[in-house]
């Protein structure tokens, strides 16, 4: 993400400042949002609904927000944009997968070579599925969708000319994953990780996601839907269709674009939401989401498999994830993009 919001050269220098601040703010405000769904439903399940479904589904809606920000309409060079994505994820994902290895396999769970290799690739979305797995992995199958998600949207808008063009090629595309969800699972009678683990399903919540970005760029999105109240009508949808009753291609029909849409455009409600999603606490979540989205997994897995207590684990995750955002995530990411 540039450090200047799109605003730059229409306001003065202390206001951009500000409102790119408050811009970022609000932004790491949806990532600790989206962390504590994640640890909540994974730590203290509530009945009736997986939280920590739906925590992944909002991160992987702001990722297609964010990732349109940077590749559509601020046209971010793309040389920078991937080597800060690398900067961003890979030193805190080779130290947890090779802490995984040296430690987790003889502490919580069996741990397997195979399934390392294939998260360090990002295949593990696809070889989780057909190859091996390890229940301290499985997480990465998500991290494994942004990374190529990244790169189909890198190649997107190198190919494809003029923003309308890219909106209704990313439409048409999320169209037909959502619906190679449904087939695969309703039709071919696939579990939930055969046809939601693959990016040739689940890119439709990214890909929407940024293509709604995109029409509210531009000032297409329809005027009804920028209105404050059909934004967090659209959340509470997006929550309700996320209860376990609804059949699981439901979500990702109805669900996901609800959820896109609120993402997209509660920024319009103002006031009270923004206010709590720039607040400190959730900033703080935000900026250590994906250390603790790396670390919550194999802790979980331990509640869960062993029935563990889930309070010493949940505080032993805050102390991984902290140790590995101040220790390994910040500054390697620091000193490779000032260095490399």
């Amino acid at each position: 993400m540039t450090d200047i919001s799109a605003t730059a050269g229409v306001l003065p220098r202390a206001a951009v400042d500000r409102t790119a601040r408050t811009r970022l703010a609000y932004l790491d405000g949806w990532r600790g949002l989206s962390i504590a769904l994640v640890l909540i439903g994974h730590f203290f399940p509530v009945p009736g609904i997986n939280l920590g479904v739906l925590g992944v589904e909002f991160f992987f809606v702001l990722s297609g927000r964010l990732m349109a920000e940077i590749l559509f309409i601020e046209r971010f060079p793309l040389k920078k944009f991937f080597k800060r994505r690398f900067s961003r994820i890979y030193p805190a994902l080779l130290v947890f997968v090779i802490a995984a290895m040296m430690g987790l396999a003889s502490t919580f769970i069996a741990f397997k070579w195979k399934a390392a290799l294939t998260a360090l690739t990002f295949t593990y979305n696809y070889a989780g599925i057909l190859v091996n797995r390890a229940g301290a992995l499985d997480h990465i199958w998500s991290l494994a969708i942004e990374e190529h998600s990244y790169v189909i949207l890198a190649l997107i808008s190198v190919v494809v000319s003029g923003r309308a063009n890219v909106v209704r090629l990313l439409v048409a595309l999320s169209l037909l994953a959502m619906a190679n969800g449904a087939i695969s699972y309703w039709v071919l009678g696939m579990d939930y990780e055969t046809s939601y683990w693959r990016t040739d399903v689940h890119i439709a919540s990214i890909l929407l996601s940024a293509a709604i970005c995109m029409l509210k760029a531009d000032g297409r999105l329809p005027a009804f839907l920028r209105n404050q109240h059909v934004a967090l009508a659209a959340a509470a949808g997006a929550v309700l269709l996320f209860l376990d009753t609804v059949p699981t291609p439901v979500h990702y029909l109805l669900g996901v674009p609800l959820l896109a849409l609120a993402v997209n455009t509660l920024d319009f409600a103002g006031g009270y939401l923004t206010g709590l999603l720039s607040s400190r606490p959730m900033v703080m979540l935000g900026l250590w989401s994906y250390s603790l989205y790396l670390w919550q997994q194999p802790f979980y897995k331990f509640v869960y498999d062993r029935d563990g207590a889930p309070i010493p684990m949940l505080a032993a995750v805050f102390a991984c994830a902290l140790a590995s955002y101040y220790i390994v995530e910040k500054p390697a990411r620091g000193w490779l993009n000032r260095n490399w």
